[in-house]
């Protein structure tokens, strides 16, 4: 099953006529075959039952693939959101977008994971500054350049910059995003988890005392690949700042990026710039958890609880056991009460412990508030934890559910019986907590062990949907905050434009059976040890975070070793290998490589190929020689073209292909040969380039007749 046989591949026809071929194997007194003979009467029922078997053995159910896939370690994998940055070019003054706020792009619906303020400002200008001198790049402010920049030059020189301009910075920002895109990061293979450093750069500001170094995060690994840098200004005093050389745009508070030291193996090209950039998932949250301090004023401006209802929770001793609090219009009773404050933005909650008796402790977190969309309120319950093994508990009433995203509040009674409750996340491993996971299609929940909360009743206190690979959409759509729009029809005001610069991805279904089997046969074919030459080459070529272009491995049995020639990426001509690439494919190899198999890494060497010939051309075409020079280049060309390490170069073919042109009568005297024959050998009138000859075009004698 797992390997796809298909049990039900021959027909009851076909079956019988092998049973019947072979009963001379067995007995030489059976020697009646028609169908009126008794003994063949019984075999077509036995071949019957093994038709059925077989059709029953084919149709095994998903839930058994499931189970069976399970018991070898291959779990599916569940649904995932998508994450995109989003940013407000056309943003109004302080647009604030409240958590559990929902961002529509026609009917995909996305969630920052906080409370985003949007600023009015963003990029005036951006300038390179390079061994070319100075250069205005503005124009990658609106995405649309389809070479990019190099914005430290090429190749990159240590020293170059980079200066960001804008409108406007606060005096002090927690962080400033940028939202770099990178040209040609698709031949780069994925980092991963590797920690390669190709470049060293610092951020600076410019304030009153000059220019100051400050703190940054680079999602871009150096400008390789793209993503957000996360810049952390101070409270120093910010200063305008005027770069000489460059026109009149390049004056205000200004951001730079020092390329400090490199080993680039391509020099970054900048694609494009953003600012005021935010992180959102796709997915709608119908049940959200809100937290807040014990000792701050909650406002609560969540547009779910606002449009739908809440209930506010609050732990009293920082034990974890939260009590329910309800709203309070009176002052003489005393309880677990809270009163209400409507303002402009939202809903001001209060407690009053000297006039109620009760109110939330002063740690952080102490005030959790429920908020629930109407649709979702009858399916809150999810029922009692009632302590044997694997209890499952189905979700209804919610499509795709997000795991990261569920929470469970637990209900019990303290010692007094007041409902006491607990918020709980899956996926804790403690055997003594109450444990579960969460799975999304079929939506259920799997306790994996009760704790000591036996008896519990369960309500779901956060889920959210997602329509996992669907929200991995394209670059440049609008995206409308649904509640905030309806506010601002009502006032007739503007709707911010909020557009997404990148596409989104990291979206996912839930594994199909299918792909789960594949997983699992790939897994099983995919060698953990290097064997063969292919596996070498495979390997090296794989190198996390290195542009690689061609690899050839070779062994040398009697040395116990493996050269592997590798060709990388590259601006230059020929590129060779940095002692960075060798470091990074030699740990790659080394971590497959079989005990007392000794590695090397070797360089390419670039082999010029001459050519000498006399050719006939027909007298109606133009520029004979430029097509054939071109033919030639062509051929020839393994630095760029499709001409592998050691590859022969074939008199015939080349003989052929020349005469076969157009605008080629014939030909005469035609040779070919490297210009020195180190590191090649002929063999008859070819040649055969070394393992880690790589071969160009040389000088090229033609004389035209």
């Amino acid at each position: 099953m797992l390997d796809s046989i298909n049990l039900a591949d021959k027909t009851y026809e076909e079956l019988l006529a092998e049973a019947i071929e072979k009963i001379p194997t067995y007995t030489d007194e059976w020697t009646n075959f028609n169908v009126s003979d008794p003994g063949i009467t019984i075999l077509q029922n036995l071949t019957s039952l093994q038709v059925l078997q077989r059709e029953a053995m084919n149709d095994i159910p998903e839930s058994v693939r499931y189970a069976l896939l399970r018991m070898l370690g291959f779990v599916p994998a569940d649904y995932r959101a998508a994450e995109i940055f989003l940013s407000a070019p056309e943003a109004v003054d302080g647009l604030y977008l409240p958590t559990g706020e929902k961002l529509m792009a026609e009917d995909l619906c996305y969630e920052a994971d906080g409370a985003v303020t949007l600023e009015p400002w963003g990029v005036r200008s951006l300038y390179c500054e390079t061994e070319e001198g100075l250069r205005d790049i503005t124009y990658l402010q609106g995405g649309v350049s389809r070479t990019g920049a190099p914005i430290f030059g090429i190749p990159a020189r240590v020293g170059a910059a980079f200066y960001v301009f804008f409108d406007d910075i606060p005096d002090y920002r927690d962080s400033l995003r940028l939202l770099t895109r990178i040209m040609d990061e698709e031949k780069r293979n994925p980092f991963g988890g590797a920690e390669i450093k190709l470049a060293e750069l610092k951020w600076q500001f410019y304030t009153k005392s000059g220019w100051v170094d400050v703190a940054f995060e680079d999602g871009t690994r150096g400008f390789l690949e793209s993503g957000v840098i996360r810049i952390f200004l101070t409270a120093a005093d910010k200063a305008v700042f005027s770069l000489s050389g460059a026109e009149s745009g390049a004056e205000g508070y200004v951001l730079r990026c020092i390329l400090e030291s490199e080993q680039y193996d391509n020099a970054p090209r900048l694609h494009s710039v953003t600012s005021n950039v935010f992180s959102v998932k796709q997915k709608d949250s119908r049940i959200q958890i809100e937290s807040f301090d014990g000792n701050r004023i909650p406002l609560l401006n969540n547009p779910v609880a606002l449009s739908g209802y809440y209930v506010v929770f609050c732990d009293e001793d920082g034990s974890g056991n939260f009590y329910r609090y309800l709203a309070k219009e009176e002052w003489q009773q005393e309880g677990r009460y809270y009163t209400e404050e409507k303002v402009a933005d939202g809903i001001r909650l209060h407690f009053h412990k000297h006039r109620f008796g009760y109110a939330p402790s002063r740690r952080a977190d102490a005030i959790r508030i429920f908020c629930c969309d109407v649709k979702s309120a009858e399916h809150l319950v999810l029922g009692r934890l009632m302590g044997y093994d694997d209890q499952i508990i189905p979700v209804n009433g919610f499509g795709h559910i997000l795991p990261e995203d569920f929470c469970i509040m637990a209900e019990l009674a303290d010692d007094e019986g007041t409902p006491v409750f607990q918020f709980i996340y899956p996926d804790d491993e403690d055997p003594r907590n109450f444990c579960y996971q969460v799975q999304s299609e079929p939506a259920q929940i799997h306790i994996t062990s009760p704790g000591d909360m036996e008896g519990a009743l369960l309500h779901i206190a956060s889920c959210a949907e997602t329509d996992g690979a669907r929200g991995n959409i394209r670059p440049w759509n609008v995206f409308v905050p649904e509640f905030l729009s309806s506010e601002a029809e009502k006032k007739g005001e503007p709707i911010p434009r909020i557009v997404n610069a990148l596409a989104a991805d990291g979206g996912s279904d839930f594994e199909s059976v299918e792909n789960l089997r594949l997983r699992f046969l790939s897994d099983m074919r995919d060698n953990s040890v290097a064997v063969t030459l292919a596996d070498y080459e495979h390997i090296a070529k794989i190198t996390p975070g290195l542009c690689i272009h061609k690899v050839k491995a070779v062994s040398f049995p009697e040395q116990n070793l493996v050269r592997v020639a590798v060709k990388p990426y590259s601006a230059d001509e020929m590129p060779t290998l940095s002692p960075l690439y060798e470091e990074n494919i030699l740990a790659n190899l080394n971590k497959s490589r079989m005990i007392g198999t000794r590695i090397e890494i070797a360089p390419p060497i670039y082999k010029p190929i001459d050519v000498r010939t006399v050719v006939y051309a027909k007298g109606y075409y133009e520029n004979v020689r430029g097509s054939i020079e071109a033919y030639l280049r062509q051929e020839l060309d393994g630095v760029t073209g499709d001409m592998e390490f050691g590859s022969t170069i074939s008199y015939n073919r080349l003989y052929k292909g020349l005469e076969a042109l157009d605008c080629v009568a014939s030909l005469y005297d035609f040779s070919v040969a490297p210009q020195d024959w180190t590191d090649a050998r002929p063999e008859g009138p070819d040649i055969i380039l070394g393992d880690d000859v790589l071969s160009y075009t040389g000088e090229l004698l033609i004389e035209i007749r």
